[in-house]
């Protein structure tokens, strides 16, 4: 939401409802929402279960001229509480074809985009380095990489690893670096906990490949991040990666859970550097044409010209 609603803006006034929402971004407190004229028709784009409950008691209980719209990247069979609430929406987004696939009702495919403006490659290639991003926890494949780095780092003396992001709990890192230190690597892998926003797009610069090591994703866009910035990708067949690297071109695809796959993976597009700033090259030239943030705005735009239609 972040990244898309700046763009957004360009086509429709938009407005979020919630916390933490950054500086230039327009944000509508409940006060003044409920204070709102009740005869004009809007949208409520909702992205959780709370969110379509929300709009629903907006629309039935209390009056309002909502249509209502409910963005899913699930890539699994929904909860029943789900089923209900989004088959009582006035429309529905998928960000993947696969997310589609999962909803018992008709979807509109919108693919997230990534801002490259934001994020893009730095003046030179990042050092010797790999990277992850998000939450380390077990679902997240954080486990999984340290144990392809067990392998991939002794036979890369060069190399050195980010994990960018908070962990799951203070027990789960502990543990993940006890198995680092005991095949004397810990020295070698960093854990910055927490990273705001806004040094997102400087840690994808200081990289040279980015290891998307989830087991299961709703979408996933560090896979996009990391490409913009100019980094070929090590992912799992997750989310919506399998629709977005082309292997040996932007990066690797390895299974969820292979341990094995992703060391030969990493061991692969290490073995080459300067052919790792070839595939990043061509991974940013990928997603300037088919991710664009705009893309994806535009998409959300067409959805929300249907909805209002004569309402406007």
């Amino acid at each position: 939401m972040l990244a898309v609603i700046p763009e957004q803006l360009k086509h429709e006034r938009i407005a979020i409802l919630g916390y933490h929402v950054p500086p230039g971004i327009p944000r509508i407190t409940w006060k003044n929402l409920l204070k709102m004229r009740r005869d004009r028709w809007r949208i409520w784009h909702a992205r959780r279960n709370v969110d379509m409950l929300a709009g629903l008691i907006l629309r039935h209980l209390l009056r309002f001229r909502l249509k209502l719209l409910f963005t899913s990247a699930a890539q699994r069979r929904h909860t029943g509480i789900t089923r209900f609430y989004y088959k009582r929406m006035d429309a529905v987004i998928a960000t993947t074809a696969k997310a589609a696939s999962f909803l018992e009702c008709p979807a509109t495919v919108v693919r997230h985009g990534v801002d490259t403006l934001r994020f893009q490659p730095a003046g030179e290639p990042g050092r010797y380095a790999l990277g992850a991003f998000g939450r380390i926890r077990p679902n997240k494949g954080s486990e999984d990489f340290v144990d392809a780095l067990l392998a991939v780092l002794p036979a890369r003396p060069e190399w050195s690893v980010v994990f960018v992001g908070e962990a799951e709990s203070a027990e789960y890192e502990r543990r993940l670096q006890g198995k680092l230190e005991a095949a004397g690597l810990a020295g070698r892998v960093q854990f910055t906990g927490f990273v705001s926003h806004d040094e997102l797009p400087q840690c994808y610069r200081s990289l040279r490949v980015v290891v998307c090591p989830s087991r299961e994703e709703g979408f996933g866009l560090p896979c996009l991040e990391a490409m913009a910035s100019g980094c070929p990708v090590v992912a799992t067949r997750a989310g919506a990666w399998p629709e977005i690297v082309q292997e040996d071109v932007t990066g690797k695809l390895v299974d969820a859970g292979d341990v094995a796959g992703m060391t030969a993976a990493l061991l692969a597009i290490t073995e080459d550097p300067d052919r790792a700033v070839r595939m990043g090259r061509q991974a940013r030239d990928f997603v300037e044409r088919e991710f664009a943030i705009a893309n994806e705005a535009s998409g959300i735009q067409q959805v929300y010209d249907a909805l209002l239609g004569p309402a406007r």
